[in-house]
């Protein structure tokens, strides 16, 4: 969960537009029900009161609320905007050409990716989730790009003992499904984080609705990738990290 703290001074379209948090539905519940929910990073977590929205909700749905605006009123946080992106897709290199966010979402975007969902506690798939869910989101995440590393090196072993006529089809087969299957799950989990952020700090899509999601993310995943980092990073306050679960150096303030 993620909000905004707006510097005094500050102008532009973020101004008056609020910060939303997902919330997880404990049960199932009417429209209109208040409930207490908690909000912030683990060990400084808020209760806020939450208004149940139309239709009502069942149990175990995800569904956004405007975040108070004296939430965390004093606390240092990660500077996040809403209303519009902080930068372009294409301005990969807007936080420096060397930095760490570019050279992971250039080198591995999958691996970027899960800084970025660890850094906002979403899951592996790009949802937000309890909190037991998205505790090891990273870890998940580098766990399966190095067991498809694997899988491809094995498959590619196995192929070059035969002659390149004689390969069998099971190899080439699994290795291809094997390879689609990777494609499309990082294709969507990219997506969803997308749509999750846009939806977190209400930003308008610009042309093709909720297919832009999608788009972007197939055809340019590290260039997004890159800017969702640099949109919920503040690298201009706070260092970045190449190693780090979250991309962010030690001590940075966390995102609730």
């Amino acid at each position: 969960m993620s909000y905004m703290l707006q510097r005094e001074g500050d102008e532009g379209p973020s101004k008056d537009i609020p910060v939303k948090v997902h919330i997880i539905a404990p049960s199932t519940l009417p429209e209109g029900y208040v409930l207490e929910a908690e909000v912030g990073a683990p060990g400084a977590k808020k209760t806020i009161s939450v208004e149940v929205p139309q239709g009502g909700v069942v149990e175990g749905q995800v569904f956004l609320t405007p975040l108070p605006a004296d939430f965390a009123v004093g606390e240092p946080r990660i500077q996040t905007p809403t209303g519009q992106w902080k930068d372009g897709t294409f301005d990969c290199c807007k936080a420096g050409p060397c930095h760490p966010s570019l050279w992971c979402a250039l080198c591995c975007p999958q691996v970027a990716m899960g800084q970025v969902l660890q850094r906002l506690r979403f899951n592996w798939l790009g949802n937000p989730a309890p909190d037991a869910a998205t505790k090891h989101t990273f870890k998940v995440i580098v766990t399966l790009c190095l067991c498809y590393t694997v899988f491809t090196f094995a498959l590619e072993m196995a192929e070059y003992s035969f002659n390149y006529d004689t390969v069998p089809t099971w190899i080439v087969a699994t290795r291809f499904f094997g390879g689609l299957a990777f494609t499309i799950y990082s294709i969507y989990s990219l997506m969803k984080l997308r749509e999750n952020v846009r939806a977190k700090y209400s930003i308008p899509t610009e042309r093709c609705g909720i297919a832009e999601d999608m788009c972007c993310s197939m055809w340019c995943s590290a260039c997004v990738v890159s800017q969702i980092a640099r949109h919920t990073g503040e690298y201009e306050t706070y260092k970045g990290s190449l190693c780090s679960e979250t991309g962010m150096a030690a001590h940075t303030p966390s995102i609730v």
